[in-house]
Formats: C-alpha cells, sequence, structure tokens
C-alpha cells in the first residue's frame, strides 16, 4: 500500500512539472500623445448665395422681336439680350427732332423781333409796352425749344430701351417670355434674372452664446480694423468631406434677432471654373457647413483617432500603467485635427514609426507583432491625459483592462517634428 502512495505522489509530481508556461503577454503598440498647436472652431451650417442678382425688365412697350443669348449661360456686361420692336420709338425720336427745328426757327424769329423792337425804342416809335411783349415772345421761344431738346432726349431713351444688355457679368436664367409676344404694356415685364457667379455669399446663423465667444475673439485682436474682423472660414458643401474651402467674413447684422436667439454672419468667397470643363465650382443656393476659428491656436495633446474607443461612459483609451497593466482612461475629445483625404495624394503629415525596428521571433507573443499602424486622423484630447502617458495606438482588440501586455513603444510624430 505504501508503495502504490508512492507511485500516486510521484506521478502527480511529474505531471505538475510538466505542464505547459502561461502565454505570454499579448505585443500591442504603444505611443506618447504629441503636443501640436491646436485650433478650436465654432461649426454651423448656411447657404450660399449670390454677391450681384439683376432682374432684366422692359422698360418700353413692344413686341419682342429676338432674343440674343443662350439660356444658362455667362453672359458679359454690356452684352445684347433682347430686341424690341424700336419703329414707334425711332418715329418719336424723328418728330422731336422735327419739333426742335421748329422751335429753333421760332426762336430765331423772335430774337429778330427783339432786336428789331429794341431800335425802334430808341426813337421811341414803339411803346415800352410793346417792347416787353417782344422779349416775352423770345422767352417763350427760347422755353419751347428746351422742351423740345427735352423731348428729344425722352425719345433717344426709349429707343435706346429697345435694346436690353447685361448690366452686371453673371450667369443667366432662362427666358420668361419668348419671341412675338408684347411686353411692358403696362408695367416692367420681368423678361429673365443674372446673379453674379465670380464671387458667392455664404450665410450663416450665429447662436448667441457662440456670437459672444466670436466677438470675445475679435477683442484680442485690435490690429484688426474691419468691423468683423476679416475672420477667414473653411466650409464644404453636401458632397465635401471636411471643411476644404477658404472664404472671409465680411458682414455681420448689427443686433440679435431675439425670436431665434441668433445674429445672421456672411461670408464671401472666390468661385472659380474648373477644367476642363470650366463650370464653376460653387451654386447659388447650395447648402453649405460653414467653420470658424475661435481664438488662437494653444497646444494641446493630440492622438491618432483610432486609439479612442467608445463605451457607456463615453470616448476613452487605454494607456500602459505600472507593471505594463492596461488602465482604461476616460477623456474628453477636442476638435479634429487631421484628416486623411478620401482620395488620398501627398504623403501623411502624421506618422508612427518604430525607433528601434527588431526582426520577428519565433517564440514572441501570440500572433506576432501588430503591423506598422497607419495614421487615418488625428484629434485633439481636452482632459484625460498627462505628460508620459503610454496609449494604446495599435492591438486594441488584444488588450483588457487589468490585464499585462507587452508594449512596443513608437513614436506619434506631426508635421512641426518631422526632420
Amino acid at each position: 500500500m505504501l508503495s502504490v502512495a508512492v507511485l500516486a505522489v510521484t506521478g502527480g509530481c511529474a505531471r505538475k512539472k510538466d505542464a505547459p508556461p502561461p502565454p505570454p503577454p499579448p505585443q500591442v503598440v504603444v505611443a506618447k500623445p504629441a503636443v501640436f498647436p491646436v485650433q478650436r472652431y465654432l461649426e454651423f451650417n448656411g447657404y450660399l448665395e449670390a454677391v450681384e442678382t439683376v432682374q432684366i425688365t422692359a422698360r418700353v412697350k413692344g413686341f419682342l422681336n429676338d432674343i440674343k443669348f443662350t439660356e444658362g449661360a455667362e453672359v458679359k456686361k454690356t452684352d445684347l439680350l433682347f430686341e424690341i420692336d424700336p419703329r414707334e420709338y425711332q418715329a418719336a425720336f424723328k418728330k422731336a427732332q422735327a419739333d426742335k427745328l421748329k422751335a429753333m426757327a421760332e426762336v430765331k424769329r423772335a430774337k429778330a423781333d427783339e432786336d428789331r423792337a429794341r431800335q425802334l425804342l430808341t426813337t421811341q416809335a414803339i411803346s415800352q409796352e410793346e417792347f416787353q411783349q417782344r422779349i416775352a415772345s423770345r422767352e417763350t421761344a427760347d422755353a419751347v425749344l428746351k422742351q423740345t431738346e427735352a423731348a428729344i432726349e425722352t425719345a433717344q431713351l426709349d429707343l435706346d430701351y429697345t435694346k436690353i444688355s447685361a448690366p452686371i457679368d453673371g450667369q443667366i436664367n432662362r427666358t420668361l417670355v419668348t419671341r412675338g409676344n408684347l411686353v411692358g404694356q403696362n408695367e416692367n415685364t420681368l423678361l429673365t434674372t443674372i446673379v453674379g457667379v465670380e464671387e458667392l455669399f455664404v450665410y450663416f446663423d450665429v447662436p448667441e452664446r457662440d456670437l459672444i465667444e466670436y466677438l470675445r475673439g475679435l477683442r484680442d485682436k485690435p490690429e484688426s480694423k474691419s468691423p468683423t474682423g476679416g475672420t477667414p472660414i473653411t466650409f464644404g458643401i453636401s458632397t465635401d468631406d471636411g471643411y476644404p474651402h477658404e472664404g472671409k467674413i465680411d458682414f455681420r447684422e448689427n443686433k440679435v434677432d431675439t425670436a431665434t436667439g441668433t445674429v445672421r454672419l456672411r461670408g464671401r468667397l472666390k468661385n472659380p471654373k474648373v477644367p476642363p470643363g470650366n463650370v464653376r465650382k460653387f451654386y447659388p443656393g447650395l447648402y453649405a457647413r460653414v467653420r470658424i476659428p475661435l481664438g488662437d491656436e494653444k497646444p494641446q495633446f493630440v492622438i491618432p483617432e483610432d486609439a479612442l474607443l467608445t463605451g457607456q461612459e463615453g470616448r476613452y483609451v487605454y494607456v500602459i500603467g505600472d507593471g505594463n497593466v492596461v488602465q482604461k482612461r476616460t477623456v474628453t475629445m477636442g476638435p479634429s485635427v487631421w484628416r486623411a483625404p478620401p482620395k488620398g495624394g501627398a504623403p501623411a503629415p502624421w506618422t508612427l514609426t518604430n525607433p528601434k525596428p527588431s526582426p520577428e521571433k519565433k517564440d514572441g507573443p501570440p500572433g506576432g507583432p501588430p503591423p506598422a499602424p497607419v495614421v487615418r486622423s488625428v484629434v485633439a484630447i481636452d482632459d484625460g491625459l498627462k505628460e508620459g502617458d503610454r496609449v494604446i495606438v495599435n492591438g486594441l482588440q488584444r488588450a483588457r483592462p487589468g490585464a499585462a501586455v507587452a508594449p512596443d513603444d513608437w513614436d506619434f510624430r506631426g508635421p512641426a517634428e518631422k526632420k
């Protein structure tokens, strides 16, 4: 019985010595937050509007003879747009010219009568009363001549109005009246409209709380001479990713709308043509997302956005604590600092690099080292991180709060730090 017990104990000890060792901790990529100048922004919704809008109307009565433009095309100032039948006004102009010639002849006769009466008055051949009558006749003839000259100007204006030209450069709308129709019968007839497209306005409404922050930023810049500060803005339309376009604030209304608690601001922006079709980039009436810088840039912690996780408590990250144990840290997310364009392009200004790359070991952590992380976006952290924190930026699926990991320290660098 004793030998059996000894064998049992001996066998048990042998099995304990042969048990496999615990697996090594999983490997993750960690990096310290970078410190980078961060610009805070206010964001609003707005719409684009033309800087200039003109209604083209018929100012004289007549039949519309011709339309000289292509609907929807861009026109230049002074381009001929419409022609109204001019015959009635040509006849009126000629009659006014004839009336002027008649009035000139009457003035000449009245002047001669006045000169003759003046000579007769010196010999007392006529009375003073008759002489005054000659003067009155000459003054009446002068007045009639001035009336005929005014009538010529009026007739010339009416004749000129039969040719309607573009008063501004811009894009013309469709014609609202077709050839052969009578226009200007009882009132000015609207024929079409033109909107300026070389520059556009962007209008947006700012809540009063954000307005106070915006005005505080203007007060901090006494060198600004513009009442709006000429604050630069960035904006994007519905198909844009982010805010790729630029403009400047050039106007704000002088009071807050008490019904809505907002004040309307206006930005001004260029609207260039885009090759190869040379079509304007923007269109009046488009929806726009507007972003205004708030104050000056301030140094702040920034991390790759892929390091952020979301839970019931909000946004959080994993940091490495004592003994390489993972800790969960709730953070307050700030503004976006950089985001990779959707179609790629230039090399990313933000990088994660391994300062001491080493070959992969066969007996390394399970799954091998994580692949080289690619920084796709960078965000600022308002609260929750401190200097020296090591944040897990890759291998998050392998980390668990309270568990040990094998951290691989990488360098997180921004544009100002790249050599």
